[in-house]
């Protein structure tokens, strides 16, 4: 009986920890990763932001490049889009025929860093660099719970 009762108990156990893991997991807060590529600017936003800061910001971000295109198109607005392959939803937007320099950049950043805090919590945890033909700059934000 007592070999019985531990592996009920140990069972019990097991079934209780898988629950508070699943628990853990859907508590996980949201992330978003911003892709910034240059020049021409290329943004790219993949995960749980609002309509209406992808919104804002394509009101904003135009004005802020070094050079700004101003004729009868209207500015490039961003597109959500999805990956073919995993069904992955995103936001883009190439500003093509502008161009920024490293002032230009550093108000691109700041407008967006404005419009997420705007939108509330969101938290930068980690940023990348690299420069090859192309600058490409990632942020990657954790939405604080």
């Amino acid at each position: 009986k007592a070999t019985v009762s531990v592996l009920y108990w140990l069972g019990g156990r097991r079934e209780r920890k898988k629950k508070e893991e699943k628990k853990e997991m859907s508590a996980t807060p949201p992330n978003l990763i911003v892709l910034m590529s240059f020049n021409p600017p290329n943004i790219t936003l993949i995960g749980a932001i609002k309509e209406r800061t992808v919104m804002h910001l394509n009101e904003v971000l135009p004005a802020e490049c070094t050079t700004s295109k101003e004729g009868r198109r209207p500015p490039p607005v961003f597109k959500k889009k999805t990956q073919a392959s995993s069904g992955l939803e995103y936001w883009n937007v190439e500003l093509s025929g502008q161009f920024c320099d490293q002032m230009g950049v550093s108000k691109l950043f700041i407008v967006l860093f404005d419009a997420l805090e705007e939108e509330g919590r969101w938290i930068l945890k980690d940023t990348n660099a690299l420069t090859t033909d192309r600058e490409t700059y990632k942020f990657f934000f954790v939405k604080r719970m």
